[in-house]
């Protein structure tokens, strides 16, 4: 089975919201999801560089550095070019600057792009909306918190 590997941003504000953007997913069936910045990682790439790469296509923003590596998510997509796993690293980046720009999104991604929004903990925890992790707020919390581990969990 194809793996699809990922480098995820858990991009927070000095408000301690996080970004999220509010994609249409065609390879997943038209689904539509709040997801974290992040994307894939290139052939001969890591993770720390397709996440650099992707959070300045996304976000327009430039980090030299990431932050700590703390989840990790495996996920099978029965996609409509058949099943897929999505192996994703989550790494915690704080941010002062909130100010997006997304005139560096691909094509594609522009094309799927149904919004984007910094999202405070209450609004996750109320949320109705449909979210690729679904206990983000949870999690979230607990990193809000301190509560940052010493070793990427599982949150599968």
């Amino acid at each position: 089975m194809f793996i699809r590997k990922s480098a995820r941003a858990l991009l927070i504000n000095s408000e301690n919201k996080i970004l999220l953007f509010k994609f249409r997913f065609p390879q997943i069936h038209e689904k539509v999801l709040w997801v974290t910045p992040g994307g894939g990682v290139e052939e001969g790439g890591n993770f720390e560089q397709a996440l650099k790469r992707e959070l300045f296509e996304e976000t327009g923003l430039i980090f030299n550095s990431i932050g700590p590596w703390v989840w990790t998510k495996e996920v099978v997509f029965n996609g409509k070019k058949g099943d897929f796993v999505s192996y994703e690293r989550y790494y915690l980046i704080k941010s002062d600057n909130t100010d997006i720009s997304v005139e560096n999104m691909t094509l594609d991604d522009v094309r799927t792009l149904n919004g984007y929004k910094w999202w405070s903990i209450d609004e996750l925890l109320s949320s109705s909306e449909e979210f690729f992790t679904p206990q983000i707020g949870n999690l979230l919390l607990e990193v809000i918190t301190g509560n940052i581990p010493n070793r990427p969990i599982n949150i599968n």
